[in-house]
């Protein structure tokens, strides 16, 4: 029941009419029912619903209303790029790579390709498309690497004609802020689980090299290295 607007007058003429009702109704139950109405007559006649409704649930409804602020607020700052998405933004632009395939003993295979890197989705994520050749065949692929605010990471992923499946991985930038390390799990060319370890080295302002090692004969080995130099 909504008491907004009553004042004192109308609330005592509302309980009183109560307590008649109550003791029209039989006079079994008016030695029950007297008390009560005269208490709740009293207690209006001292003010409305005074004595009877405490702050605490006012104070805990504005500690409710003020909770979805601050989630609000925590969810816009983590949504926020930052530097660690600055150091992503160098990685910007058309670049040549020079992409060596280690197999074994001897020299490594080597082919050619053009990664065409852009920051998306207001400069939160860096997007590469690669397009080149691979054991003399078109060569296709496409990645994605951010960094997430909650979890204080880098995170990568990277798909290309070459197979169906994706390579993830995750890692920490070094405190020279030229070296970014990370690690993953990825599928090796018999479809086995390989941890993989994948490393970007920023020489200079056009050049980046990318390695990555995975396990062979129970050892880190170099699998393939790219370097990338900046396209004028």
């Amino acid at each position: 029941m909504c008491f907004e607007g009553w004042n004192r007058r109308s609330i005592s003429v509302l309980v009183a009419g109560c307590a008649v009702a109550l003791l029209v109704a039989g006079p079994s139950r008016a030695g029950e029912v007297a008390p009560n109405a005269a208490a709740r007559a009293k207690a209006a006649a001292a003010g409305p619903l005074k004595g009877r409704v405490k702050a605490e649930p006012e104070q805990a409804g504005a500690k409710l209303e003020a909770a979805p602020d601050t989630v609000m607020a925590e969810m816009m700052k983590a949504a926020m790029p930052g530097p660690r998405h600055e150091w992503l933004k160098k990685g910007e632009g058309r670049w040549k790579a020079t992409v060596k395939m280690f197999g074994g003993p001897g020299e490594p295979m080597v082919s050619e390709g053009v990664a065409e890197n852009r920051m998306i989705l207001g400069g939160r994520y860096l997007e590469e498309r690669f397009t080149g050749s691979m054991m003399g065949q078109p060569f296709e692929g496409y990645g994605l690497t951010g960094f997430d605010n909650r979890k204080q990471q880098f995170w990568s992923f990277w798909v290309d004609n070459g197979s169906t499946g994706m390579m993830s991985l995750t890692g920490q930038l070094d405190s020279t802020g030229r070296t970014l390390t990370m690690q993953g799990v990825t599928d090796g060319p018999d479809g086995k689980p390989v941890n993989t370890r994948a490393v970007t080295k920023v020489v200079d302002d056009k050049t980046q090299v990318w390695s990555m090692y995975g396990i062979a004969g129970g050892q880190e080995t170099l699998m393939m290295e790219i370097t990338y130099t900046r396209a004028e």
